[in-house]
Protein backbone atom coordinates (compact mmCIF):
# COMPACT_ATOMS: atom_id res chain seq x y z
CA UNK A 1 0.00 0.00 0.00
CA UNK A 2 1.27 3.52 -0.91
CA UNK A 3 1.42 6.61 1.44
CA UNK A 4 -1.05 8.41 -0.28
CA UNK A 5 -3.43 5.15 -0.15
CA UNK A 6 -2.87 4.79 3.60
CA UNK A 7 -4.01 7.71 3.75
CA UNK A 8 -6.99 7.68 1.73
CA UNK A 9 -7.91 4.88 3.61
CA UNK A 10 -7.70 6.88 7.30
CA UNK A 11 -9.86 9.37 5.83
CA UNK A 12 -12.35 6.53 4.65
CA UNK A 13 -12.58 5.11 8.02
CA UNK A 14 -13.38 8.43 9.50
CA UNK A 15 -15.74 9.29 7.33
CA UNK A 16 -17.60 5.66 7.92
CA UNK A 17 -17.64 5.88 11.79
CA UNK A 18 -19.51 8.94 11.05
CA UNK A 19 -22.19 7.07 8.97
CA UNK A 20 -21.15 9.01 5.32
CA UNK A 21 -23.41 12.35 6.79
CA UNK A 22 -22.42 15.67 5.74
CA UNK A 23 -23.98 17.02 8.85
CA UNK A 24 -21.04 15.62 10.81
CA UNK A 25 -18.49 17.52 8.37
CA UNK A 26 -17.06 19.54 11.30
CA UNK A 27 -16.45 16.24 13.15
CA UNK A 28 -15.63 14.49 10.50
CA UNK A 29 -12.94 17.38 9.95
CA UNK A 30 -11.37 17.33 13.04
CA UNK A 31 -10.62 13.47 13.41
CA UNK A 32 -9.07 13.74 9.86
CA UNK A 33 -6.78 16.83 11.14
CA UNK A 34 -6.01 14.87 14.92
CA UNK A 35 -5.08 11.73 12.29
CA UNK A 36 -3.24 13.53 9.74
CA UNK A 37 -2.26 17.36 11.35
CA UNK A 38 -3.73 19.61 8.95
CA UNK A 39 -6.13 19.52 6.61
CA UNK A 40 -4.14 19.15 2.80
CA UNK A 41 -6.00 19.84 -0.64
CA UNK A 42 -5.73 16.11 -1.15
CA UNK A 43 -7.55 15.26 2.56
CA UNK A 44 -9.99 18.32 1.78
CA UNK A 45 -10.91 16.72 -1.89
CA UNK A 46 -11.35 12.77 -0.29
CA UNK A 47 -13.83 13.82 2.42
CA UNK A 48 -15.45 15.79 -0.05
CA UNK A 49 -15.83 12.74 -2.45
CA UNK A 50 -16.89 9.99 0.57
CA UNK A 51 -19.99 12.47 1.50
CA UNK A 52 -20.53 13.26 -1.77
CA UNK A 53 -20.31 17.20 -1.08
CA UNK A 54 -18.43 19.66 -3.22
CA UNK A 55 -14.88 20.16 -2.54
CA UNK A 56 -15.61 24.39 -1.91
CA UNK A 57 -17.95 23.45 0.91
CA UNK A 58 -15.44 21.20 2.69
CA UNK A 59 -12.75 23.92 2.44
CA UNK A 60 -14.95 27.03 3.28
CA UNK A 61 -15.83 24.94 6.58
CA UNK A 62 -12.17 23.90 7.44
CA UNK A 63 -11.03 27.60 6.47
CA UNK A 64 -13.44 29.12 8.92
CA UNK A 65 -12.91 27.56 12.13
CA UNK A 66 -9.72 28.67 13.53
CA UNK A 67 -8.86 25.11 15.13
CA UNK A 68 -8.79 23.51 11.75
CA UNK A 69 -5.42 24.19 9.47
CA UNK A 70 -5.32 24.06 5.83
CA UNK A 71 -1.46 24.85 6.09
CA UNK A 72 0.98 22.45 7.68
CA UNK A 73 1.66 22.86 12.00
CA UNK A 74 4.81 22.04 13.78
CA UNK A 75 5.12 18.93 15.43
CA UNK A 76 4.79 21.24 18.66
CA UNK A 77 1.95 23.37 18.15
CA UNK A 78 1.54 26.32 20.47
CA UNK A 79 -1.40 28.22 21.72
CA UNK A 80 -1.49 31.01 23.70
CA UNK A 81 -4.62 31.97 25.21
CA UNK A 82 -5.76 35.33 23.99
CA UNK A 83 -8.45 36.21 26.21
CA UNK A 84 -8.71 39.79 28.46
CA UNK A 85 -7.72 37.86 32.12
CA UNK A 86 -4.40 36.55 29.99
CA UNK A 87 -3.69 39.66 28.69
CA UNK A 88 -4.23 41.32 32.02
CA UNK A 89 -1.37 38.94 33.36
CA UNK A 90 1.40 40.00 30.36
CA UNK A 91 0.04 37.02 27.40
CA UNK A 92 0.78 39.29 25.02
CA UNK A 93 4.57 40.01 26.13
CA UNK A 94 5.06 36.19 26.76
CA UNK A 95 3.58 35.79 22.88
CA UNK A 96 6.35 37.53 21.36
CA UNK A 97 9.28 36.37 24.19
CA UNK A 98 8.01 32.36 22.88
CA UNK A 99 8.11 32.94 19.25
CA UNK A 100 10.96 35.10 19.45
CA UNK A 101 12.88 32.33 21.55
CA UNK A 102 11.98 29.67 19.11
CA UNK A 103 12.56 31.72 16.09
CA UNK A 104 9.15 31.49 14.81
CA UNK A 105 6.56 34.27 13.67
CA UNK A 106 3.36 34.51 15.54
CA UNK A 107 0.81 32.54 13.58
CA UNK A 108 3.64 30.46 11.66
CA UNK A 109 5.46 27.50 11.69
CA UNK A 110 9.07 27.48 11.63
CA UNK A 111 11.21 26.54 8.57
CA UNK A 112 12.51 22.57 10.05
CA UNK A 113 8.47 22.16 10.75
CA UNK A 114 9.31 21.38 14.36
CA UNK A 115 6.80 23.87 16.21
CA UNK A 116 4.41 26.49 15.45
CA UNK A 117 2.97 29.27 17.52
CA UNK A 118 0.01 31.08 17.97
CA UNK A 119 -2.53 33.06 19.85
CA UNK A 120 -5.92 31.07 20.72
CA UNK A 121 -9.24 32.99 21.88
CA UNK A 122 -9.66 31.25 25.16
CA UNK A 123 -7.65 27.62 26.98
CA UNK A 124 -10.81 27.78 29.58
CA UNK A 125 -7.75 28.22 32.20
CA UNK A 126 -8.04 31.85 32.42
CA UNK A 127 -8.12 31.56 36.32
CA UNK A 128 -4.63 30.60 35.94
CA UNK A 129 -3.25 32.18 33.72
CA UNK A 130 -1.26 33.05 31.13
CA UNK A 131 -2.37 29.65 29.77
CA UNK A 132 -1.30 27.60 26.53
CA UNK A 133 -2.13 25.05 24.56
CA UNK A 134 0.32 22.52 23.14
CA UNK A 135 -0.75 19.92 20.53
CA UNK A 136 -4.62 20.39 22.19
CA UNK A 137 -3.09 20.01 25.81
CA UNK A 138 -3.39 22.91 28.70
CA UNK A 139 -0.33 24.71 30.24
CA UNK A 140 -0.85 26.98 33.37
CA UNK A 141 0.64 29.50 34.74
CA UNK A 142 3.33 30.38 31.64
CA UNK A 143 6.04 32.58 33.12
CA UNK A 144 9.33 33.34 31.08
CA UNK A 145 11.30 30.64 32.96
CA UNK A 146 8.88 28.30 32.26
CA UNK A 147 8.80 29.22 28.73
CA UNK A 148 12.53 29.00 28.65
CA UNK A 149 12.08 25.22 29.86
CA UNK A 150 9.29 24.85 26.78
CA UNK A 151 11.79 26.20 24.34
CA UNK A 152 14.48 23.67 25.33
CA UNK A 153 12.08 20.74 25.61
CA UNK A 154 10.98 21.85 21.74
CA UNK A 155 14.49 22.34 20.31
CA UNK A 156 15.35 18.76 21.96
CA UNK A 157 12.46 17.38 20.59
CA UNK A 158 11.36 16.15 23.58
CA UNK A 159 7.99 14.30 23.62
CA UNK A 160 5.46 15.76 25.53
CA UNK A 161 5.13 12.97 27.84
CA UNK A 162 8.26 13.45 29.21
CA UNK A 163 7.62 17.07 29.81
CA UNK A 164 7.65 18.08 33.90
CA UNK A 165 4.02 16.87 34.72
CA UNK A 166 3.47 20.60 36.84
CA UNK A 167 3.57 21.94 33.35
CA UNK A 168 -0.14 20.64 32.72
CA UNK A 169 -1.17 20.41 36.16
CA UNK A 170 -4.51 22.02 36.42
CA UNK A 171 -5.99 23.11 39.48
CA UNK A 172 -9.75 22.95 40.50
CA UNK A 173 -10.72 26.54 41.90
CA UNK A 174 -14.24 25.79 41.75
CA UNK A 175 -14.99 26.78 45.62
CA UNK A 176 -18.88 26.58 45.82
CA UNK A 177 -21.08 23.63 45.67
CA UNK A 178 -24.64 24.20 44.91
CA UNK A 179 -27.18 21.88 43.21
CA UNK A 180 -25.02 21.91 39.41
CA UNK A 181 -21.58 21.52 41.40
CA UNK A 182 -22.98 18.80 43.86
CA UNK A 183 -23.60 19.14 47.66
Amino acid sequence: MTESSVFVQKIRDIVQRHQKLPTRLLQILREVQDSLTWLSAEAITTVAEELGISPDKVRNVAEFYSFLYTEPRGSYDILISDNITDRMLGNRELLHYLADRLGVAINGTRADGRVSVGATSCTGMCDQGPAALVNGYALTRLTKPRLDRIVELVNAKTPLEQWPGEFFEVVSNIRRADILLGR
